[in-house]
């Protein structure tokens, strides 16, 4: 069993005695009982996180070492996950509150996933290269003197730093991997803050990190409050902060950064949309629709696809079918392998959802499904499947974000409505379109305004850009493209008629010019 109090913080590739003598309780959602505790940083211990992660980069050899040797270390701790999977979906059961299935399935898999991922893909991402060229046709002929028309130069593709990441609660344990891997892979160190209410998990990897063989001070793990959060966010020692969480706290992160001309990836909120087009059997979409909206995390994903744009031919039918399969979920104990709906994270986000469905419901729209406290759970923050109908784009149901489990249905006499509908949102994370027609739905998908759009299903593609437009976020995570963010170019030219020193190119490829 994983350990469930910590008495220190991860630094330095030990554990250590805080300054704070503050701790966080962890409340377990389904029990609402203490099941562990960490400390809380004071801004002594976030300044000790930090000396760290600089030391590490900027006085050992961790950033030059063969990214081999990165990526081996990676691959090491992704096996120690996975040979702890067991124990970490059910921890992740106690504090998350996640359904056993997820669980096991996502939340204690996809590190192990993300953690190789981003280690074969550093390997084959290219740091160095040679490129020359010669420009005087471009510029009509004429020779150039300071700015010089022909060029030699080497470009490299160095590490941007410390970097601060945040995570966020609904799948901290993965969300690790996804940020915290590619940056390592690029030669950063780290400053890991666990998101409050769940910081187990992430605890839970000090020991393996150091058994994996990190240098000291590659990876630091910090618990902290909303003072010392920002207090890291604004540390001088940091160079980059990626967070993942809401909007509005990512609107403050990016303020900060933009004051520091510090560079940030910022993976935040959505109010994504489901289109579905006349042409679509119902019957074989419901299951699908069920689960990418309300059967994720409790609706807690910042990809719900929290609005569904259904045509008024179909759209009684398609309620009357969709209420029917929400009342038909399993809502209860989450260590039950059959529980499909579990608790919501905290009080505090169930009066959230409830606040915004009652402002919801003054302004028109119909609980169809759901709508309340499930009867048979007198414990827990639970709430049930809800299916809204009788809502139009202007509704505050339809343009806030529960993270919860809420769907709005939104009905539609054409597809330009419907187009017009997904893209009347300050989000822009994700989407999908259902239709017999996939090359029509591909025309669809080009028309929406999101980072990340699905046909006929909804994937987070892991191989992939993941990242959102508008207020869903600056940068991309997931795929090749997310060890870039954390990687600066730099130049370096001579003279376009010398030689490159043979030991100074020596394994670099030659980039043909782009003309």
């Amino acid at each position: 069993m994983l350990e469930r109090d910590y008495s220190g913080f991860y630094i330095d590739g030990r554990w250590q005695e805080p300054d704070s003598r503050a701790y966080q309780d962890v409340i377990s959602p389904h029990s609402e009982q203490v099941i562990g505790r960490v400390p809380s940083a004071s801004e002594k211990d976030i300044d000790t996180a930090v000396s760290a992660a600089r030391q590490a980069f900027y006085n050992t050899d961790w950033k030059t070492r063969p990214v081999a040797e990165r990526a081996e270390m990676c691959e090491r701790l992704a096996s120690l996950i996975a040979e702890r999977r067991p124990e970490f979906r059910d921890l992740i059961i106690d504090e998350l509150g996640s359904t056993w299935f997820l669980a096991d399935v996502y939340q204690s898999t996809a590190p192990t996933l993300h953690w190789n991922y981003h280690a074969a893909a550093g390997r084959r991402t290219r740091f160095a290269e040679l490129r020359e060229s010669d420009m005087t046709s471009l510029a009509g002929g004429a020779g150039g003197t300071i700015v010089r028309y022909a060029t030699k130069s080497l470009v490299f593709k160095e590490p941007a730093g410390v970097v601060a990441v945040l995570c966020a609660y609904n799948f901290a344990l993965p969300c690790v991997g996804q940020k915290a891997c590619p940056a390592l892979m690029a030669g950063c160190t780290i400053v890991l803050k666990v998101p409050e209410q769940n910081p187990l998990a992430i605890f839970a990897l000090g020991d393996l990190i150091s058994e994996a063989g990190f240098p000291p001070g590659v990876i630091n793990i910090v618990a902290a409050g909303a003072e010392s959060s920002q207090y890291l966010v604004e540390h001088p020692g940091v160079d980059m902060v990626s967070f993942t969480g809401s909007t509005a706290v990512g609107k403050r992160i990016g303020q900060s950064c933009a004051e520091r001309i510090r560079p940030c990836v910022l993976e935040l909120g959505g109010k994504s949309a489901a289109i579905i087009l006349d042409d679509v059997d119902l019957d074989k979409i419901i299951p699908t629709l069920v689960g990418i909206s309300v059967g994720t995390s409790s609706g807690q994903s910042c990809v719900c696809m929290s609005r569904l744009i259904v045509p008024r031919t179909c759209y009684e039918e398609l309620a009357e079918k969709l209420a029917s399969s929400f009342g038909a979920l399993k809502v209860g104990d989450p260590h039950d392998p059959d529980t499909a709906i579990g608790p919501l994270i905290s009080r505090q986000q169930r009066d959230h959802v409830i606040r915004l469905l009652d402002e919801g419901i003054a302004e028109g729209a119909v609980v169809r499904a759901g709508g309340k406290i499930p009867d048979h759970m007198k414990q827990g923050w639970y709430f049930e499947p809800t299916l809204l109908t009788d809502v139009t784009s202007d509704m505050s149901v339809s343009q806030e974000e529960f993270f919860g489990p809420v769907v709005v249905m939104i009905p539609y006499d054409d597809e330009e409505e419907a187009i017009r509908i997904a893209n009347d949102s300050k989000y822009g994370l994700a989407g999908c379109v259902f239709t017999s027609d996939t090359s029509h739905g591909f025309e669809i998908a080009k028309r929406i305004r999101t980072g990340v759009f699905s046909v006929n299903t909804f994937a987070a593609d892991f191989n992939s850009p993941f990242g959102g437009f508008k207020h869903s976020g600056i940068g991309r995570e997931h795929g090749p493209y997310a060890i870039e963010e954390y990687l600066q170019y730099r130049t370096i030219s001579i003279e376009p008629d010398e030689e490159m020193p043979a030991e100074v190119i020596n394994g670099i490829e030659w980039q043909e010019p782009p003309f």
